[in-house]
This record gives C-alpha cells, sequence and structure tokens, in this order.
C-alpha cells in the first residue's frame, strides 16, 4: 500500500459475536459485503470498535482472515493493532500480516506513556519487526499521548508510516498537523463528529465507527466535501447530530451494535467491561433510529 491508497471511507468494523463469545463469521461476512456494496474504499477490522483489547488472539485473527476473504482484493484491509506491550503488538502485527492484511493500524503506546521521541523509536523498530505498511493511529483521548506534529512528520519522512488516523477533536491542531505534513502521508479523521472540519483542513478520508452502520451515507457525504462541496457537505454531516449522541453517549461499540441489530443485521453483544445501553442511550438509539428511517439515511 502507499499513501495514495489510503482515501474515502474506511469503516471501523465491529467484530458480531455469538452467545458464546467467540466470533460471528457469518454475521461478519453480511457485515463485509454490505460495506463493500455501499463502495466504501476500505475496511479496518479489530481496532476500538472491533473490541481487540477483549478478544483472544485466535479470535482476532479469524476475523482479519475472514475479512479478507471477503473483501477478496476489492478494497485494503487494514486491521488495528491496540496492545499496549511492544511484544504482543508484533505478534499481533505478524498474524495479520501473515491472515492476508495489506497494512496495519498501530495505536501509540499507552499505559506506560512513552516521550516523543519514544513513540519514533517504537514505530520504527516495529515497522523492521512487522515488514508492514503502517497507519499511525493518534487518540489522546485513550493513550494519554497528543503526538506533535514533527514526530508524525519525521515517521512520513523515513517511510515508517503512509498514514494516520487522527482523533483528536482539536480543530487547529489538526490544521497545523496538515501544514507540517504537507501531503507527505494521508491523513484520515478518525472522529465522526468533527469529520467536515477535518476534510476541509486536508484530511482524505476516515476510519469511522458509524460508517458500518450507514456506508452509503457515508460515502455521499465523503465525496460531497471532496468534491468541494463544503456548505452542502456540512448540511449532510449535520443531518447525523442525533445519530452521534446516540452511538457516543457510552463508550462504543455497544450503542453501535444495538443500533446495527435493530436496523435488521444483529450482530450480538459487546464484551467485558462493556455492557449493552442503558435506558438513557436506548432513548437516543429510538431517535437516531426514527431519523434514519425518516430521512431514508441507510
Amino acid at each position: 500500500m502507499t499513501p495514495q491508497d489510503l482515501k474515502g471511507i474506511f469503516p471501523a468494523l465491529p467484530t458480531p459475536l455469538l452467545p458464546d463469545g467467540t466470533p460471528d463469521l457469518v454475521a461478519l461476512t453480511d457485515l463485509v459485503e454490505r460495506n463493500l456494496a455501499a463502495g466504501v474504499t476500505g475496511l479496518v477490522p479489530m481496532g476500538g470498535t472491533g473490541e481487540f483489547t477483549a478478544l483472544s488472539p485466535d479470535a482476532r485473527i479469524a476475523v482479519v482472515r475472514r475479512t479478507v476473504e471477503v473483501a477478496a482484493g476489492a478494497v485494503p484491509v487494514v486491521p488495528g493493532v491496540l496492545s499496549p506491550g511492544f511484544a504482543d503488538a508484533v505478534e499481533a502485527g505478524q498474524t495479520f500480516r501473515d491472515a492476508g492484511a495489506d497494512a496495519i493500524m498501530l495505536v501509540t503506546p499507552f499505559y506506560v506513556v512513552p516521550s516523543q521521541h519514544g513513540v519514533i523509536d517504537y514505530f520504527r523498530a516495529y515497522k523492521a519487526a512487522v515488514d508492514a505498511p503502517l497507519v499511525y493511529y493518534d487518540v489522546p483521548s485513550r493513550t494519554g499521548l497528543v503526538s506533535a506534529p514533527d514526530t508524525v512528520a519525521a515517521l512520513a519522512d523515513d517511510g515508517t508510516v503512509i498514514g494516520m488516523k487522527v482523533c483528536n477533536t482539536d480543530a487547529h491542531y489538526f490544521n497545523c498537523l496538515a501544514a507540517r505534513l504537507e501531503g507527505g502521508l494521508a491523513l484520515m479523521s478518525g472522529d465522526d463528529m468533527v469529520y467536515a472540519v477535518h476534510v476541509m483542513h486536508g484530511a482524505v478520508g476516515g476510519v469511522l465507527a458509524s460508517a458500518p452502520m450507514l456506508p452509503g451515507y457515508w460515502v455521499r457525504l465523503h465525496n460531497t466535501l471532496a468534491q468541494g462541496n463544503f456548505a452542502e457537505g456540512i448540511a449532510l454531516h449535520r443531518k447525523l447530530l442525533p445519530v452521534f449522541r446516540a452511538l457516543f453517549n457510552e463508550v462504543n461499540p455497544g450503542p453501535l451494535k444495538a443500533m446495527i441489530g435493530r436496523m435488521g443485521h444483529p450482530i450480538g453483544d459487546v464484551s467485558l467491561p462493556l455492557r449493552a445501553p442503558g435506558a438513557e442511550t436506548q432513548a437516543l438509539i429510538d431517535a437516531a433510529l426514527d431519523l434514519i428511517r425518516r430521512e431514508a439515511l441507510a
């Protein structure tokens, strides 16, 4: 993969689960096929939305392998690796690569939060160990680390990373990041709620939690913004506000799985320590689903 392959909508796929907590590969096949039919340009299994940290290594591999099989080369498959330790992260990346992954989306180290130089060393060592194209996964709300633009630029300049999923909601930060990188890697928005702002500041696509539920709508929204039709794109984005209120009222993917299930595609429950959405979130889900049906967003 090259930076040019990272563009458009890359749904962050939830992992369908059977009652015993193992992956439901039949439901996963249906989920991937529906997203491909809607015109998405990439797929991101595992990751946070895919419950990487809750699943066993065998379950993770099974999900990545099935996603690759169903995609059949039509779009790149870029699984997330969210292990806090280097050795575990390398093992996961190597097994995902063996399963056919086109690249790895690697989160910055967490629990032990490194310096900016430590992040650079970590990604360079990982690239040498796994030998896969890397997408830099920046999510400061979960890791406690804000990636300096110079840190990302150093990794882009030497070819360690080809892209970045940016979950920082600070628009000024994103603008500074885009200015520092000057197109040296593919910037992918990682926040559904500020997507329009990210695209206007230089994002070429997004890895988004609500996209697996509304892939066709997100493809339309992205294409509208990418063509420079910002007023229309913002209007399309604003229609999703009730969806965002429901999805992000509790930690995902609980609300996302509940909503996809109620739209006629059951994908099971979440893994501990998450739980099914509470009454307040369920009320928000009711309102969001009413909007989706009324506006024919799905």
